[in-house]
């Protein structure tokens, strides 16, 4: 079983490329049930509500980010204000990868839908925090800090693990 590296994750861009990713990228996780034969996997929709101002996703479960190694969003739904006409801007609370984030499946997002990524996560097992941006397909920043104490120092410090 792995620990979490749990926090935020950021995404920006112009308001299509947001929203294409939202209906194309995250998908449900889905549900397992029982057979005589073993587990089978059931797969949960994705309701998408939409208005001038957002665009909401709805699950049953949590959410998984496509084309991802374990990376998740622990909620059953995500908001995203249109701030002005043509951009939109996220911050998507619950995030969590398996071990830390891993920021070259983030690349391939980011420039499949051309959309900024910013992610900050705590993981309070290995007791380090990660901060990782990725602008127009290129990580600029990947900043792993561990800490000497880290139940004191880092705020938040009982997020992940």
């Amino acid at each position: 079983m792995p620990n979490w590296a749990e926090g935020t994750l950021k995404i920006r861009g112009k308001k299509e490329n947001v929203i294409r990713f939202l209906k194309e990228g995250i998908i449900a996780s889905p549900n397992f049930k029982m057979t005589e034969d073993g587990p089978v996997t059931v797969p949960q929709k994705v309701e998408i509500s939409e208005d001038d101002y957002s665009t909401t996703l709805y699950s049953e479960n949590e959410f998984y980010i496509n084309n991802t190694r374990r990376a998740f969003i622990d909620r059953k739904e995500i908001e995203v204000w249109h701030v002005e006409r043509d951009e939109a801007l996220a911050e998507i609370l619950d995030f969590k990868q398996a071990w830390g984030v891993i920021e070259e499946d983030f690349e391939g997002i980011s420039k499949k839908y051309n959309i900024d990524i910013k992610i900050f996560v705590f993981e309070q097992g290995m007791e380090f925090t990660q901060e990782v941006e990725i602008i127009e397909g290129e990580t600029t920043k990947n900043i792993v800090k561990k800490y000497d104490d880290y139940f004191w120092e880092v705020p938040f410090s009982t997020i992940g693990g």
